[in-house]
């Protein structure tokens, strides 16, 4: 969870920090595209139950104070906490959203909820990531969340920048074959945007559960048949680094103000 994004001055480095932010929202490639804030918390496996009740705790807090800024969380079964926060521009980024509401509930009370925070975690920080419509396969509509499907599964695939452009093409020739097959299978890409060394991508699928999603990729291998095996293989010999992992929306950690 975080108090604060980014408090910027005028420094030298504070000015290079806005040319990069800008460069990344200004990309003709990328502008078309949703950025969102992750903040990750690397939650103690000890701690996971103290972390969700101070969680709900501030969630009501917000409530009760009107606290204007939604955000989603997603867990995964490494003990990982992703706040989730969509970005408009990267002036968001020189913005403290819980400034004004540390003002108004006082700055001890407002504090003791994070310091509860920090006995969860050993390590958490926050990165920008960029929701890649071209590459994503959601002939229903692209959005991060659907009713229902809050099992989730990652797949990180880390690209060396001599193969990104490659490896770009041969997400397109997947996709392509998801909507010549109309596969029942939708997925969304991320791209890595600030706050990340190296170019990763992340594949994510929503099911209703594990078993859900087994049965709908067993489905889908049998749809697409051999001539995704070729492409995947092909994808997959582009990469430095390939990992995945299941988890789920949080739904009774996320916020929504009221209207």
């Amino acid at each position: 969870m975080k108090t604060t994004i980014f408090n910027l001055k005028h420094t030298s480095s504070s000015i290079l920090l806005l040319f990069i932010l800008g460069f990344i929202f200004s990309n003709s490639s990328l502008a078309q595209n949703q950025t969102f804030l992750i903040h990750e918390d690397q939650v103690l496996p000890s701690k996971q139950g103290d972390y969700v009740a101070v969680s709900k705790e501030f969630i009501t807090l917000c409530k009760e104070n009107n606290f204007p800024e939604p955000w989603k969380v997603a867990q995964m079964n490494d003990g990982k906490f992703l706040i989730i926060t969509s970005l408009k521009n990267f002036a968001d980024l020189d913005k403290n959203p819980m400034e004004d509401l540390a003002k108004k509930v006082g700055k001890e009370k407002f504090g003791s909820y994070f310091e509860k925070f920090n006995q969860c975690y050993d390590n958490h920080g926050s990165y920008v990531i960029i929701l890649n419509n071209e590459l994503s396969y959601m002939p229903d509509g692209l959005t991060i969340t659907q009713e229902g499907l809050d099992y989730r599964k990652w797949f990180f695939m880390d690209v060396s920048a001599k193969n990104k452009s490659e490896f770009k093409e041969k997400m397109k020739e997947i996709k392509d074959l998801f909507v010549d097959k109309k596969s029942k299978m939708h997925y969304r890409v991320y791209e890595s945007g600030f706050g990340q060394v190296g170019d990763r991508f992340v594949v994510v699928i929503s099911a209703k559960d594990g078993l859900d999603y087994a049965q709908k990729s067993e489905e889908n291998r049998n749809l697409l048949g051999n001539d995704f095996k070729l492409k995947f293989d092909h994808l997959y010999s582009l990469l430095s680094n390939y990992s995945e992992i299941s988890g789920r929306m949080r739904p009774d950690l996320s916020y929504t103000p009221k209207k």
